[in-house]
């Protein structure tokens, strides 16, 4: 992503011109004016969780809106030919997109999540969680690409799947692993959007199904996917949910699924929240298909 190869120093500075004051910039980023002087002035010292939200910030006012223009198209990539027979591909592929589906929510070491992986056992300096959240994924991720890819069975899309699919990442990591949250939810990195009532999600769940169960095009699995996002029926884990029935759609059409992770993240929150409150998927859209070639 090009605007991974801009400095935080040009960043801050393109953005500081973008906002009329200095005040409104130090509030969407939440930090203090000191802060913001000792970065320009040092930007070596800000921090890993600061960096990710001045490349949100940059990609919501630069990148987003270069993206948003009417009349593109993008074809989606079809999975390579001799990709499903080869170990030696596939293998390191599940285990890119296990680990970014993780690390696009947060950091996650590398290293630990391997050991993981590899040893089917706890290592040392990783939580029980942790352990359950790496194996859990890169299990559900590999049992999609048995079930569709090597024993030929589409992933049938139903309600009753998607809670399978929740139980199947969440099981070990959080307490309702399988069923809907009974309470509101609030996305973190999203103020002011309204998630579906609790009680409505069964009814929003099978409307989804209905709408999207048979799609093989960017456009509407873009669509699907913020739909999704936007009802965020459980009380956690909806984003791996998500870009997992993502992955079954692109499956199910032999397309080659997109991959997540911290080179993309930034640019997958803003063109997610424009989806999400504007309703416009042309940049989402992009993200997929870049995200597919990668």
């Amino acid at each position: 992503m090009k605007y991974n190869k801009i400095s935080y120093l040009d960043k801050l500075k393109q953005l500081r011109d973008f906002y009329p004051m200095s005040s409104a910039l130090m509030e969407a980023l939440g930090i203090s004016r000191n802060s913001l002087l000792n970065w320009l002035d040092r930007p070596e010292s800000i921090k890993a969780e600061n960096r990710f939200n001045i490349d949100v910030l940059y990609c919501k006012h630069f990148v987003v809106p270069e993206w948003d223009k009417p009349k593109q198209s993008f074809d989606a990539v079809l999975l390579p030919d001799d990709m499903p027979n080869n170990h030696h591909v596939f293998m390191p592929f599940l285990r890119r997109i296990s680990y970014g589906t993780i690390e696009i929510e947060r950091p996650i070491d590398q290293a630990n999540f391997d050991k993981a992986i590899d040893a089917e056992k706890l290592p040392r300096n990783m939580s029980k969680k942790e352990f359950h959240e790496a194996w859990n994924t890169f299990v559900s991720i590999k049992g999609l690409w048995e079930k569709i890819i090597e024993h030929q069975e589409p992933f049938l899309i139903s309600e009753e799947s998607i809670k399978f699919l929740h139980n199947s990442f969440m099981r070990g990591v959080h307490p309702n692993a399988g069923f809907y949250s009974k309470d509101l939810r609030i996305m973190g990195t999203l103020e002011n959007f309204d998630t579906t009532l609790p009680e409505d999600v069964p009814e929003e769940i099978n409307r989804w199904v209905y709408k999207y169960n048979n799609i093989s095009t960017l456009e509407d699995m873009a669509k699907a996917h913020a739909h999704f996002i936007a009802i965020h029926p459980f009380g956690d884990g909806n984003g791996r949910v998500g870009r997992a029935l993502l992955m079954a759609q692109c499956l199910n059409a032999r397309l080659m699924p997109p991959v997540f992770n911290s080179e993309n993240r930034a640019i997958y929150f803003a063109a997610m929240e424009h989806a999400l409150i504007h309703g416009r998927h042309a940049p989402l859209i992009r993200l997929f298909y870049e995200a597919s070639t990668s």
